[in-house]
């Protein structure tokens, strides 16, 4: 029987809160605890997180020729760190009447640093997820089918109308395709022929 690596899940959602401080820090926001952030994330199904699996040590012969050359071994299953936007997002309140006080609510936090989350597991350091993006992220999710896809058009629609309504100030079509473009590089949606596709979650294997 496999024995769950406890240590070793603890150091994850060690690292994993290490990401979430930043981006407190990002968005100055440092008051908020991010432990408790990531909680949120566990609860809402945001974000799963398995233990790495040992098979338990086998105790050989002890004798003298053994003890000189002894070696226990040990085989290690990965552990799993899953994030699902999808399931993020309808943890959320409904924000199509949020009014601009939501620009410091924890919704928004959230989508933040979920996204940072995401672009660490994808390897990827050469975007900085900013508030911008997290809107982006919210109003395309709150209007996509069943199939998880919306089109160009209508995702820009409904950005518009909740960034505008956040930020008190107009948005552009060209701040929109930047934004698709920036997400589609830590691999948050594709964009195709018949628009934009949300993927659903990403995953990273974990030994040590």
């Amino acid at each position: 029987m496999l024995e769950n690596r406890n240590d070793l899940l603890e150091i994850k959602k060690a690292e994993i809160v290490s990401i979430i401080e930043k981006t407190n820090s990002s968005l100055r926001e440092e008051k908020i605890s991010s432990k408790e952030i990531m909680q949120s994330f566990v609860k809402s199904g945001g974000l799963l997180i398995t233990p790495p699996q040992q098979e338990p040590p086998m105790m050989h012969c002890l004798t003298i020729d053994s003890l000189s050359n002894y070696n226990k071994g040990e085989s290690i299953k990965p552990g799993n760190v899953k994030l699902n936007i999808r399931h993020l997002i309808e943890s959320l309140p409904d924000l199509t009447a949020a009014t601009v006080e939501i620009v410091m609510d924890i919704p928004i936090l959230k989508v933040c640093a979920a996204l940072n989350i995401w672009k660490v597991l994808r390897d990827i350091t050469t975007v900085e997820i900013n508030k911008e993006q997290a809107i982006a992220v919210v109003a395309l999710w709150d209007n996509c089918n069943q199939q998880q896809r919306i089109t160009l058009e209508k995702g820009f629609e409904c950005f518009k109308s909740l960034y505008e309504n956040i930020e008190s100030s107009n948005c552009t079509w060209e701040l929109f395709i930047k934004l698709i473009s920036d997400l589609e590089k830590i691999g948050s949606l594709e964009l195709d022929g018949d628009g934009i596709w949300l993927r659903e979650w990403v995953s990273k294997r974990y030994t040590r």
